[in-house]
């Protein structure tokens, strides 16, 4: 790989993560959530989860995401119990303040799927397989780069 190649690869990592920020902060920022708070309550309205399950959909430790739901109980979104059946498990579950959140959350982003929705067929397939293979290669490079720790 070629100096050029390296500086321009490091260019778009930066690039994706600077617009795709641009993109969501205000959306969740007008909740008074992060990103990554969004993106917990977002995976609850689908159903209720373990902080385990959170801890891998995240792509974070699992204090850290304890610490992520505690925060959002705190704040009146979500509810954490203990399973019954095993009480080292803590379930979360959304409050109708965390659904409602949710729900304007999701309705913003819904705009933009209409916006790549309008585009021709073909690009949009473009689009789709060269977020795939970037997947793929941050996948790759994880993998090669953090041992026997999980891809996200």
């Amino acid at each position: 790989m070629s100096e050029a190649d390296r500086i321009s690869l490091l260019t778009v990592f930066q690039t994706l993560k600077t617009k795709t920020a641009r993109l969501l902060e205000p959306i969740v920022q007008a909740e008074g959530l992060t990103p990554l708070q969004a993106s917990v309550l977002l995976q609850l309205v689908q159903k209720d989860a373990a902080v385990g399950d959170i801890s891998e959909v995240t792509c974070m430790g699992q204090a850290n995401a304890s610490s992520l739901c505690k925060k959002l109980e705190q704040g009146g979104y979500l509810t954490r119990s203990r399973d019954r059946a095993d009480g080292r498990v803590v379930t979360l579950s959304l409050t109708p303040e965390g659904r409602a959140a949710a729900g304007r959350i999701q309705a913003k982003l819904n705009q933009f799927l209409e916006l790549i929705n309008a585009l021709p067929a073909e690009l949009r397939g473009d689009l789709m397989r060269g977020l795939q293979a970037a997947t793929q290669m941050l996948d790759y490079l994880f993998d090669q780069t953090k041992g026997d720790q999980k891809s996200c």
